[in-house]
């Protein structure tokens, strides 16, 4: 109903009823939906001064918005948002969410043209990897604080991909995003794989897939340099291998992209950290799935078949369903 039709009704219901269904209503409402109104609703229930909140197209002067963006990331690492400190009041500390989506509002406004748009894609770039952090260590006072922003984590890396390719494919920014998406931490929701599925999609040529397949051979190399350094069952260990798969499993994907999968296979049997051969062959098997690559799917399979590897019976039948399929094409 619009808004005058809900004013006459408002003002013609006895208390009674207004009451219930006030209540009614803001049950309905999601919990971040709540947190976004509930500071109003107090204003005009205690017949305070409402404060009339920033017109959603003017957007803020660039100094003032990086100078902020820089105050909440130096705060927020240090934990200020969640700890005892005397810079974040207490009552700002559970606002950061908030905070966080109005940032990214703000730096999406900023066009290609603009002189700040290198720059607004770093911010976003820090932002992303901040938030990833907080799925790691306690920034915030939440586990997921991708979840808490209303952002998904592939949606949101997705939104920095576009932005940094807008400043151009460069070694730079390729590697940057190789690394943002094979590493950090994740939102409960989330998988490595996704983010990598939304980088494998935006690099649309055999230009770039060429330039990503070699910076993230150089990645893996000066990961596995770093794991010669560490003893067997140091700590660090657990992190580089698992970027070395995630990375390995980029350079699948790419060169099979490229049309290339003899070199691709070979390099991510050599340099996946999966336990074992046969689950080395699943994971490749469940790439060449995710970009709906059957013809290699079945090649892969045969590929392992001829190196002794036996599949569970999952991948047994499947096997058999697309060899079907082939067939009859």
């Amino acid at each position: 109903m619009k808004i005058d039709e809900l004013r006459r009704l408002l003002r013609e219901a006895d208390r009674e009823n207004l009451e219930k269904a006030f209540a009614e209503s803001y049950k309905k409402l999601r919990k971040s939906q709540k947190e976004e109104i509930d500071q109003t609703l107090m204003e005009i229930l205690e017949g305070r001064e409402v404060k009339s909140e920033k017109k959603k197209d003017e957007p803020l002067e660039f100094d003032t918005l990086k100078a902020q963006i820089d105050f909440f990331i130096t705060n927020a690492r240090v934990q200020n948002y969640c700890a005892p400190n005397r810079v974040i009041p207490k009552s700002q500390r559970s606002k950061w969410r908030f905070m966080v989506r109005n940032f990214i509002k703000e730096l999406e406004k900023i066009p290609p043209e603009s002189e700040n748009f290198a720059e607004s894609a770093r911010l976003l770039d820090q932002l992303y990897g901040l938030i990833c952090l907080g799925c790691d260590i306690y920034l915030f006072s939440t586990d997921d604080p991708f979840r808490s922003i209303g952002w998904e984590q592939d949606q949101f890396f997705a939104l920095l991909v576009n932005r940094i390719f807008e400043t151009g494919y460069s070694r730079e920014n390729i590697s940057k995003l190789l690394l943002r998406a094979a590493t950090g931490g994740l939102s409960c929701e989330s998988l490595h794989v996704q983010q990598e599925m939304v980088l494998f999609s935006a690099l649309g040529t055999a230009d770039v897939r060429t330039t990503a397949i070699e910076e993230a051979m150089k990645l893996v190399d000066e990961r596995e340099e770093k794991l010669k350094a560490l003893k067997k069952y140091d700590s660090g260990r657990y992190t580089l291998e698992e970027a070395i798969e995630e990375l390995s499993g980029m350079i699948l994907m790419l060169s099979a992209a490229l049309e290339e999968w003899k070199k691709g296979i070979n390099y991510y049997f050599k340099h996946s950290k999966c336990r074992n051969r046969e689950e080395i062959l699943d994971c490749a098997l469940e790439r060449f799935w995710l970009i709906d690559r059957n013809d290699l799917w079945l090649k892969t399979y045969e590929y392992g078949i001829q190196k002794k590897i036996e599949p569970r019976d999952g991948l047994m039948k499947r096997y058999e369903e697309l060899k079907r399929q082939a067939e009859h094409e």
